[in-house]
Parts: structure tokens; sequence; C-alpha cells
């Protein structure tokens, strides 16, 4: 094979990796605009065309990074075989990667869609929960009418088939290739090879500068929602990893204080000769029988006095009013049952999914089970789903819960859905197998507020058909940014606990009313809900005891169980926590996973982005470049992860750290 004949082939192969590059960079261009689109309802009020520009601008570099890695073999085949005339190599392995490319691209592309719908972000360490969550109910979930399938289905077949059609096209047509054989001028042949090389080096970077794309640098944008678009789906869902790695790794690093800062923060032998605290004494009759509900996705938005009159929380309102209503309240993490965990083993979330740990670690001193059953409580779990979910009855058991109870008991039949029975039933449950003459804790899971949405709520009584319907001083704030099933889910909800109290005041009237969401429900009536609306879950404590007040001490997950001991223990007995009592004086401070509430402000703490700041008295918000409570932020969920993942004793091993960030 003469040079001439060489170059050409060799030229051939380039053009149809070079359309092969433009072709991916166009296909993510298309897609972040067609995202961007598609959530249009969320872009805020800076959200102009500049801001958009920007956005797509800086999504660009993350694009050309993943298309210089689908293109590295290819690319370096056609390097290393071109000088022995040999070009099948990369011809082929260019052909199989398109392939893949499309394939992949399309999948990746559709389920970032669908993650975002529900999660309001591109992927996280929060997608990992799947490893652990009940398949067949994701499966189901998935296949709800709100998720599109069939649309998906449909979107999936057209993008693929259009894909390798334009691919096939342009390789047959040499439109690339007829562009580059302009190129020819003296030295132009090892100019064009050096140029090839230069611009793949930067692609892989996503850069030409000594700033190569990474996420630290993504946030270009003043609209928070356009910031979300930048990463590219494939970057994304391999940050996503990295950050389920650095917090899920048995023997990793604890990944938020520095080893020395950790050893001065903590010289003490044993976590728990750091949780160790002494009950004060009595302040209220000891109830017989202590309920605590845990709310599927019920945030503190339903109980804002600006949108009472959509009367979605009708009953737990009712229930606020005649207790006491704690409004500045975090949860412990962004899923049920992380938030869960948190409110059992009175451990906060730190990233780390706890249902799996099984018997690596001793049981939690800090297990509200064990210590509830040392001040004399028979302890129950009562839980609208399966026990296979989360691994929840093993982890319970191994908590030290006495009872559990779950969907099968009621029946077996689940008439919403794989999430769980609907909970009247559940509350039902509660009511057969609670006994008025024993003392108890009742810790209770609700399921119905949930994906896929398949109780008749029409049939329930929801009195809302469509937007019309609504209270006119209200219509302003809704923008669809919920569907009416929602909606009617969020007020089944409600009518399923007004029914509960109703019964079970009368049922235990010396028994003690505990209610708290899981998490923000991640849905929200408009599309721009403010830092509170998509963070506050509510706590409320009802009883014959209790006094009918609005609380405002900054209070999370972690924060009940210590509550509830210091009301009714005796005075001198020793418990284990990591909260503090919402009616201790010196309560000034909370945490929720990446979040942090302090007297009249919320704290959230992304990573590689600002720290985002609300004042909770006048709901103005704002960023920062940093904020001093990072520090104790960091703090705290070091000493979380400690526990979490190595155990109570802090000198049986080594503590492996790396430098804070």
């Amino acid at each position: 094979m003469d040079k001439n004949q060489k170059w050409k082939y060799f030229l051939k192969e380039l053009a149809n990796q070079i359309f092969f590059w433009f072709f991916g960079i166009i296909f993510f261009t298309l897609f972040r605009i067609v995202f961007i689109f598609l959530f249009r309802k969320q872009l805020g009020p800076s959200a102009d065309s500049t801001e958009i520009f920007k956005a797509l601008a800086s999504g660009f570099s993350f694009d050309a990074t993943v298309m210089g890695y689908f293109l590295i073999l290819p690319f370096l085949l056609l390097l290393v075989f071109a000088p022995f005339d040999t070009f099948r190599p990369a011809i082929i392995t260019r052909k199989i990667t398109q392939a893949l490319f499309v394939i992949l691209s399309t999948v990746i592309c559709i389920v970032t869609i669908g993650y975002f719908q529900e999660y309001h972000d591109q992927f996280n360490n929060f997608l990992f929960l799947s490893l652990y969550d009940d398949q067949k109910a994701v499966a189901k979930t998935l296949m709800a009418d709100e998720y599109h399938p069939l649309l998906n289905m449909l979107t999936f077949i057209v993008v693929i088939a259009t894909g390798i059609v334009i691919l096939i096209y342009s390789e047959k047509k040499d439109i690339t290739y007829r562009m580059l054989q302009k190129f020819n001028f003296k030295y132009s042949r090892p100019l064009l090879v050096f140029i090839s090389v230069a611009l793949f080096v930067c692609s892989l970077r996503g850069s030409f500068s000594t700033v190569p794309a990474i996420r630290k640098w993504a946030g270009v944008s003043k609209d928070a929602f356009l910031n979300k678009t930048i990463v590219n789906p494939f970057r994304s869902l391999k940050y996503a990893l990295e950050d389920f790695n650095e917090l899920n790794l048995l023997e990793g690093k604890n990944p938020y204080l520095a080893e020395s800062d950790f050893k001065a923060s903590f010289p003490e032998d044993q976590i728990t000769d750091i949780l160790r605290k002494t009950a004060g004494g009595p302040t209220i009759e000891k109830p017989k029988q202590i309920f605590l509900v845990v709310m599927e996705s019920y945030d503190s938005w339903p109980l804002m006095d600006k949108y009472l009159p959509f009367k979605l929380s009708s009953n737990l309102n009712r229930i606020a009013k005649n207790g006491t209503h704690f409004t500045d309240f975090l949860p412990a993490a962004n899923a049920t049952f992380d938030s869960f965990g948190a409110v059992v083993t009175d451990v906060p979330h730190c990233g780390v999914n706890i249902s799996q740990l099984g018997t690596v670690n001793e049981p939690f001193e800090t297990s509200i089970f064990r210590q509830f059953k040392k001040l004399g409580y028979e302890t129950n779990l009562y839980y609208g789903g399966f026990l296979s979910w989360e691994n929840i009855g093993e982890f319970c058991k191994y908590q030290g819960v006495d009872r559990i109870f779950s969907g099968v008991d009621a029946g077996g039949k689940s008439d919403s859905g794989d999430w769980g029975i609907e909970d009247e039933k559940l509350f039902g449950l509660v009511l057969k197998n609670t006994d008025p003459q024993k003392y108890s804790l009742n810790i209770i899971l609700t399921s119905s507020y949930h994906p896929p949405y398949a109780i008749d709520i029409y049939k329930k009584g929801f009195p809302y058909h469509s937007e019309e319907d609504f209270p006119v001083s209200v219509r302003k704030y809704y923008d669809g940014g919920m569907t009416m099933k929602e909606l009617g889910h969020l007020w089944y909800g409600d009518q399923a606990i007004g029914g509960f109290v109703d019964v079970a005041e009368k049922k235990y009237p010396d028994g003690l009313y505990c209610f708290t969401g899981d998490h923000f429900g991640r849905r929200f009536i408009n599309h721009n809900p403010n830092l509170y609306e998509k963070s506050s879950v509510p706590f409320i404590m009802y009883g014959k005891s209790i006094p009918k007040a609005i609380n405002r001490t900054p209070g999370g997950h972690v924060d009940i169980m210590p509550t509830l001991i210091e009301m009714i223990a005796p005075k001198g007995f020793q418990y284990y926590s990591f909260g503090t009592s919402l009616f201790a004086k010196e309560k000034n401070m909370a945490f929720g996973l990446d979040k942090m509430i302090v007297p009249n402000e919320i704290y959230y703490f992304p990573k590689d982005a600002k720290v985002e700041k609300i004042n909770l008295r006048t709901f103005t918000e704002s960023k920062l470049d940093k904020s001093a409570l990072k520090a104790e932020y960091d703090r705290y969920m070091a000493l979380t992860w400690q526990y979490t993942i190595k155990g109570n004793n802090l000198k049986k091993q080594t503590v492996k750290t790396k430098k804070s960030k």
C-alpha cells in the first residue's frame, strides 16, 4: 500500500471518528435542551437566555470528556495500527463503540429524566439504595403511569434507530472525509495528526486550560436548576458511585475529619462515653402507651399557615393545635429507611445505608428499643409493607424490638401496590395488637403516600378533581407541581391519621402520640419550593400531658428519643443518644444529611457548591462561599460515621481518615 493510499484509509477512519465525536456532542446537547424544556417550571427568575447558554456551554465540557472516553480505544488503535497498514481493528472497534454509545446513552438519558422527576437531582448516592431495596416494589413503581413506561420504550426505540441510521449514512456519504481532504498543504498530514491528538487529549480533560471539567466547577449558572443540568449523565453516575463508596466502604476512610482532628476531638475510649446522658427526672406522668408514627413522605409544608386552606392536612393540623408542634425540624435523611433507621437507632444518617450492616458491629447502645425496654416498655414495630423491604425485620430484631407486625398480618394483600397496605389497615393492625393494659412503645411506619399511588382516592372521598376545585385563596400557589393523584394520597394519609387518633385516644386514654415525616416528599405544589419547604418535616406530640404550643427549638429525628426519655424516665436514668431533648434550654442546633438547623436558620452544605441558607422567620434565601457551621457539621458526622462503620471502640483500631475538604 503506497503512502497516499495509506493516508486515504487513515483519513477516512479519522473522519468517521470525528463525526462520531460531534454526533455524541450534539446528542447530549439536544438531551440537555429537552431536559431543560421538560422541567422548565423549575427555572427561577434569573434563568434567562444568557444563563441557559452558560449551562449548555459548561455542559459541553463534560460531554466532551465522555466522548473522549468512548473514543479512546478506536483512536489509539488507529494510531497504533495505521503505520502497519492495518485499519480493521480501529474500524471494528469504532462501530461496536458507536452501537454501545447509542444504546447506553439513550438508556441513561431516559433514566436520568425519570430519576430527576422523582428525586429532583441527577444521579447521586441515593441511587444505590436500589441495591438494598425491595426489587419487586421498585420495578412496579417504575412501571407506574407517572413514569411513562410506554412513552419511554417508544423513545428508546426511535432514538436508537435514528442514531444508528445517521451514523451509517454519514459513513457511506464520507461527508467529514471530503472536508478533511481539503486540508492539504505542505506538512498538513503530520500537522493534522498532531492537532487530532491534541484535541483528543483536551476532549478527555474537557478543557483547553489547566482546569479540567470536574463537578466542583460545574455551578456556573445563577439558576440552581440549570446547574443541575450541566454534569453529563455518565459523569453524574460516576460521581454518585464515588460518593457512595466514600461513605459506605467498611475499610474506607472517615470522609468528614482528618485523623489528627478526629483524635483531638474525641480522645475517649468508646463512643458511648461521649453519648452517655443522665435523665433529670420525669416532667409528665408516665404514659402507658407511646405511639411514634413515622409518616411516609410527609413534609412540613402542608401544615404551614399559607397552605392550610388546601385542607390536605386538616387532621394532623387539628392534632398539632391541641399538642406541641415543633416547626423547625429536619429529617435525618432523604430516604425512608435512612430516616427510619436514625429514629430507631438514634444514630444520625451520615450517608451509609445501615439496613444490611447486620452483625458487623454490636447492636447500637443508642437503640430506642433497647433503652425503652429498660424503662419497662414492650417494644413493637408496625410496618405497612413487607419485612423483606430493606431487611427491616431482621434489622429491628437485631436492634432489640420485641414484636413486629407487617402488611402480611393484615391479610397479606396489598391494595395500594407493592409498597404496602393502606394506612387505614395498618392503623387497624396497631389497634388490634396493642394491649391497653401494657406499657408499650409502638413505632408505626406508614407507606400509602408513595408511588405508584394506587389507592382509589375518590372512593375515599378526596374532594379535588382539578385546580378549579381548590379554594380561590390558594390557587396561586399551584402550578401543577403535584398531580391530583399525588395530592389525593397526601390527603388520604392525613385522613388515616385522624381516624386512628379518634379511636386510639378512647382506647388508650393514657397514651402519648408522636408524629413525624420520614423525609421531604420530593413533591411540592409548585416547582420552586424554598429550602425550608423542601427540607423540613413536622414533629408533633399529643396527649393529655402535652401542652398546646408551637415550639421553634431546632430539632431532628435523633432528638425524638432523648425528648421522650427526659419526659418520662426517673431521675438518674442513664441512656445513650446523639440527640438532645427538644425541651433542653441549651438546645440550639440539629442535623440532617448535608443540612444543619440553628435558631431561625437552615443551612445546606451541597458537595462542591456554595452553602445555601434560609431564614426561617422571613424565608429569605441566600448563598455563602462558606460557613463556620460546616466544621461543627463535619465533627458531628465524623463521629456518626465512625460509630456506624467501625463500631463503639475508639481505641481498638486506628482511625483511617483523610483531610477535611
